[in-house]
């Protein structure tokens, strides 16, 4: 796709910037994409900004900080695990993000005019002379409240020049941009910035399910989406379905991400990975929820997972994590779980085993998605950045 020129003195430029290709659909979910589509259809002209170094620097640097962190990795899982698990903390660390800083600001001098900046994730610092907003899904304090296991690969100094990074690019930022109240929360109360400069903004759908007039109620098929089995809680749902057909024996679930082999499980169906970006697995995943009846995914971590509202947006209720800001998502359209407690799962996957119970809550999540769209994120950003120029009256009205 080629970057979009300003039209009208009414028309604000904006760079969004990440480390990686805002616009890919696969980019970090489809995120950035979906808040590069958002600020479009919000009346933006919108210019790529890749926060990131030379492929060669990168794949140098990220050889040598992983091999400096391989000793710190967890070997439980064998060499190649303790491997990528030192690949992932070297991409965490403030080394990295330095060289992306280097990048960043070279390519944004490049850009030429801007009227405002959306920047995504603060591992990097960028000094514009346009507004700027960060937009993020999670501080650092609350990934290590969690934790992530790749944080765990990185020593304190490492952890505590992020945070201290992090605070910087608050304190510069003209707007904090969250995608829940839970992030926006921490960021007021963890790093001392003023609540009047954080803006709550929502996330959008990157698919949009079609809710089904005739879906069948009366049998429970829960459907459960996660590429990261472990942290998505695959092994929780896998323990409680198995509890719940000794009740309800005509039970059913579908599995879709890296889940492990299930075809000795009686009613499981596992799916694998069906690929953002393949339009012929996405028809698959959209016939899948099309017959479901719940959607199951009692993260151990997570911060606000679009598929709740995706899963929503087709009429299906959520079974969610009451861990990070999902619940928010989610709303009155299912029920929220300790992800730890095996009973709670247990019990919430029962209760909307119920048909009434379910297309009750079915209908409240299709009602609670239409607050989540990237359209509506576009345009709540615009009026967090009030870009220069652009008078408040030109911006649409989301909130």
């Amino acid at each position: 796709m080629t970057e979009t020129t300003p039209t009208s003195a009414a028309t604000p430029t904006i760079a969004v910037a990440f480390p990686g290709d805002p616009r890919h659909p696969t980019t970090w979910s489809g995120t950035p994409s979906g808040v590069v589509r958002g600020l479009e259809a919000s009346g933006a002209a919108v210019r790529s900004l890749r926060a990131e170094p030379h492929p060669a620097v990168d794949a140098l640097a990220m050889h040598a900080l992983s091999f400096a962190r391989l000793h710190r990795a967890d070997r439980s899982g064998g060499v190649v695990a303790a491997i990528k698990s030192s690949r992932r903390s070297a991409r965490l660390s403030p080394e990295l993000g330095r060289l992306q800083t280097v990048a960043a600001r070279h390519r944004l001098s490049a850009l030429g005019r801007v009227d405002g900046i959306v920047q995504i994730g603060t591992g990097y610092a960028l000094a514009p002379d346009a507004p700027l907003a960060t937009f993020e899904d999670m501080t650092v304090a609350q990934v290590l409240e969690a934790p992530y296991p790749a944080w765990k690969g990185l020593p304190a100094s490492a952890v505590q020049a992020r945070i201290d990074a992090q605070r910087r690019a608050y304190e510069r930022a003209d707007a904090c941009c969250t995608t829940t109240g839970w992030v926006a929360d921490s960021i007021v109360r963890d790093y001392g910035i003023p609540r009047a400069k954080v803006h709550v903004v929502g996330v959008g759908r990157n698919r949009e399910t079609t809710d089904v007039a005739d879906r069948d109620w009366s049998v429970p098929r829960f459907l459960f989406v996660g590429v990261e089995w472990e942290r998505k809680n695959g092994d929780g749902v896998l323990r409680a379905f198995a509890r719940l057909r000794a009740e309800i024996p005509e039970a059913r679930l579908d599995l879709v991400g890296r889940h492990p082999a299930v075809d000795d499980l009686e009613h499981v169906t596992g799916h694998g990975v069906l690929a953002l970006n393949d339009p012929e697995q996405q028809k698959q995943l959209a016939a899948l929820n099309a017959r479901a009846t719940v959607f199951v995914m009692p993260s151990h971590q997570e911060a606000s997972a679009l598929a709740y509202t995706e899963a929503g947006a087709g009429g299906l209720p959520s079974i969610g994590s009451r861990v990070g800001g999902s619940a928010e998502l989610i709303g009155d359209g299912g029920l929220v779980v300790d992800p730890s407690d095996d009973d709670a799962l247990l019990d919430a996957m029962r209760t909307l085993s119920d048909p009434a119970t379910a297309r009750r809550l079915g209908a409240l999540a299709r009602a609670q998605a239409e607050k989540y769209t990237w359209n509506a994120v576009g345009g709540r950003l615009l009026r967090a950045l009030a870009p220069a120029g652009v008078a408040a009256d030109d911006l649409p009205a989301f909130l």
